[in-house]
C-alpha cells in the first residue's frame, strides 16, 4: 500500500510536503518525498492531495474496555491483572480506532491502594487485541486521597504503607533463588538416577534367541535332527500314559515284566498302579536330620553374620550389591505470592511503577519511595502539582502522564492547579511527559487535549509528540510504534486537515497495515 498525502508528519523528523508512506504487510518499508521514494509495482495507491498523515495516536492512560465493576473494585492488589478482565466492548464509547488511537494503556482509578497491573492493547474496529508481551505492562499504586482534604499524618501513613510493600522482598527473592538452584540439582540427580538404572537394566538383558554360552540356533555336532523325536516302529510304541515318566533325578522306570498268561489289560492296570505309587513317593518330604546332641552345660558358639565386604565361604570375599544412587527428593517450593513477584519485577526494572499522586507533597512522597527502594522506572499520573518538583523529576529520570489537560477550571481544592499550562512547564524543565485521555469517553478528544497545551505555550511538535512518540517511549513500545519510520508497525492516521484544527476529520486508520477505520 502506498499512501500519498499533501503533508506527512513522521514525528521522528520534520514534516514532509507531498510525502509518501509505503506499507508492506504489517510494517512500514519507506517514508519520504514523492518522486524520491521508489514505489513498488502493482501497489495499491491511496491518494490524499490535501490530507495529513500521522502515526497512529498513543493513549498513555485510558479506562477503555474496563467495565464499571472493575473501575469500582477496591479489592485489587499487585497480583490483579487487567488483561484478564477486559471486554471487547465496554459500557462506554470504546471506539478508539475510529478516533485514530492505535495503541492504548488500560488502567482504572479504583479505590484500591495497589491497583493491579495495567495492560497495553491495540484498539480495533471490533474491540482490541492485547499487545503480545505487554499484557502486564506496569504496576499501579495510589498515593492520594483524591480531591478531598487530607492531613499530613494521613499522607505519611500512605508513604509508610507503600514502603511496607517492599518489606521482606529480599527473603522472598532468596527463597525463590534457593528453590531454583535446588530444582536444578534435583533435575541433574534424577537424570543420573534414571541413567544408572536404565544402564543396569540394559546390562541384565540377554540377547534374544541365545542360550547361556552358545550362539542361538547352534546344535551339537553329530546331533542332526535332535529336535525331532524318532518315530518308534509300528507296534512297539509306549503304552498310553507311560511315555517319559521318570523319578525326579533318577533313572528311567523299568516296565514290569508281563506274567505268562496275563492279559494286556491287566498289564496296563499294573503299570498305571506302579506309576501312581512312584508319584506318591516323589511328593513325600525327605526325612529331616536329627539335631546334634549337646552335652549339658555346653553350647556351640554362634557364627557371626558376614558383613558387607567380609570374606564368605572358602575365604572368598562376599559379593557387594551395587545399589547405585538413591532416588532424589523433589525440593519444597516456597509459597506463591503474585504481588511480591510483581514488586520484584518493579525493583528489577522489568515493570514500571505508575503512581497516582496529585499534590506536591504526594509527589515528593512518591519520589522518596523511588529513592529509598531504588526503583528504576517511575511514572507519575495526574501530577497536577508537578511544577513544584520539576528539579527532582529531572534528577530522578521520572516520567509524567498528564490527563485533564483542558482549558477549564479545576474543582476545589484543585483550583490552584492549571493542567493545560503544566505541559509547557515540564517541557521547559526537560521532564518526559505524555498527554492522555484518562477516560474512554475522551479518546476522540485526545488531539483536543494536546491542542489545549499548544494554546498555553507548548510547541506544536512537542504536543504531537506527547500523544505519539513520547507516549510510546513511556509505555516501552517506541521501537515498534509512535512514529512513521522504516521497520516500525504500519500504524497510520490520515486526516483531512491538520490534526489540531478544531474541524479536523479522520479519513483513514491503519493498524499494523490493516484498515480499522475509513470515512464514508
Amino acid at each position: 500500500i502506498v499512501i500519498e498525502a499533501g503533508m506527512v508528519h513522521p514525528v521522528s523528523g520534520p514534516a514532509i510536503e507531498n510525502g509518501v508512506v509505503v506499507v508492506r504487510g504489517e510494517k512500514i518499508v519507506a517514508v519520504g518525498k514523492k518522486g524520491e521514494v521508489e514505489l513498488p509495482p502493482n501497489a495499491i495507491v491511496r491518494s490524499f492531495p490535501n490530507g495529513h498523515v500521522y502515526p497512529g495516536l498513543v493513549d498513555a492512560a485510558t479506562d477503555a474496555f474496563a467495565l464499571d465493576d472493575l473501575r469500582q473494585d477496591g479489592g485489587q492488589d499487585g497480583g490483579s491483572r487487567f488483561a484478564d478482565d477486559l471486554h471487547k466492548r465496554g459500557d462506554r464509547s470504546d471506539e478508539l480506532a475510529a478516533a485514530g488511537v492505535t495503541t492504548a494503556y488500560v488502567t482504572v482509578r479504583s479505590p484500591a491502594f495497589v491497583r493491579g497491573q495495567g495492560a497495553i492493547v491495540r484498539p480495533t474496529k471490533d474491540g482490541f487485541e492485547l499487545w503480545t508481551g505487554k499484557e502486564h505492562a506496569a504496576l499501579q499504586l495510589r498515593m492520594t486521597n483524591g480531591q478531598g482534604p487530607s492531613h499530613a499524618l494521613q499522607r505519611q501513613q500512605q508513604l509508610q504503607g507503600a514502603d511496607g510493600l517492599f518489606e521482606g522482598l529480599d527473603e522472598f527473592r532468596k527463597a525463590k533463588t534457593d528453590f531454583d538452584e535446588a530444582l536444578k540439582k534435583y533435575e541433574k540427580e534424577f537424570a543420573d538416577y534414571l541413567a544408572f538404572h536404565q544402564k543396569k537394566k540394559d546390562g541384565d538383558k540377554k540377547p534374544e534367541g541365545k542360550a547361556d554360552g552358545a550362539p542361538a540356533g547352534d546344535k551339537p555336532a553329530g546331533d542332526k535332527g535332535a529336535d525331532k523325536a524318532p518315530t518308534p516302529p509300528a507296534g512297539e510304541g509306549p503304552p498310553p500314559g507311560g511315555e517319559g515318566r521318570r523319578r525326579r533325578g533318577g533313572p528311567p522306570r523299568e516296565e514290569p515284566p508281563k506274567a505268562p498268561g496275563q492279559s494286556s489289560d491287566q498289564a496296563e492296570l499294573e503299570r498305571a498302579f506302579a506309576d501312581l505309587l512312584a508319584m506318591a513317593l516323589e511328593t513325600q518330604d525327605p526325612p529331616k536330620p536329627e539335631p546334634p546332641k549337646q552335652e549339658p552345660g555346653k553350647q556351640e558358639p554362634s557364627k557371626p553374620e558376614a558383613k558387607p565386604g567380609e570374606q564368605g565361604q572358602g575365604g572368598a570375599p562376599a559379593e557387594k550389591k551395587d545399589e547405585g544412587p538413591k532416588r532424589p527428593t523433589y525440593p519444597k517450593a516456597p509459597p506463591k505470592d503474585p504481588q511480591k513477584d510483581a514488586l520484584l519485577a518493579v525493583l528489577d526494572g522489568e515493570l514500571p511503577l505508575r503512581v497516582e499522586a496529585h499534590r506536591a507533597d504526594e509527589l515528593r512522597a512518591a519520589l522518596q519511595l523511588q529513592r529509598t527502594r531504588e526503583i528504576p522506572l517511575l511514572v507519575l499520573e495526574q501530577a497536577y502539582g508537578a511544577e513544584a518538583v520539576t528539579k527532582q523529576l529531572t534528577q530522578q529520570s521520572v516520567s509524567v502522564v498528564l490527563t485533564d489537560v483542558l482549558p477549564m477550571p479545576m474543582p476545589a481544592p484543585y483550583d490552584a492547579f492549571d493542567p493545560s499550562l503544566l505541559p509547557k512547564h515540564l517541557h521547559d524543565a526537560g521532564v518526559p511527559f505524555a498527554i492522555a485521555s484518562g477516560n474512554a469517553r475522551l479518546s476522540s478528544a485526545l488531539p483536543l487535549l494536546a491542542a489545549s497545551a499548544v494554546g498555553r505555550g507548548l510547541p506544536a511538535d512537542q504536543a504531537l509528540r506527547a500523544i505519539t512518540l513520547s507516549a510510546a517511549e513511556i509505555l516501552g513500545v517506541a521501537k515498534e510504534t509512535g512514529s512513521l519510520q522504516k521497520d516500525k508497525f504500519a500504524d497510520v492516521l490520515v486526516t483531512d486537515r491538520p490534526l489540531f484544527a478544531s474541524d479536523s476529520r479522520v479519513l483513514l486508520v491503519l493498524q499494523k497495515g490493516k484498515t480499522e477505520f475509513e470515512a464514508k
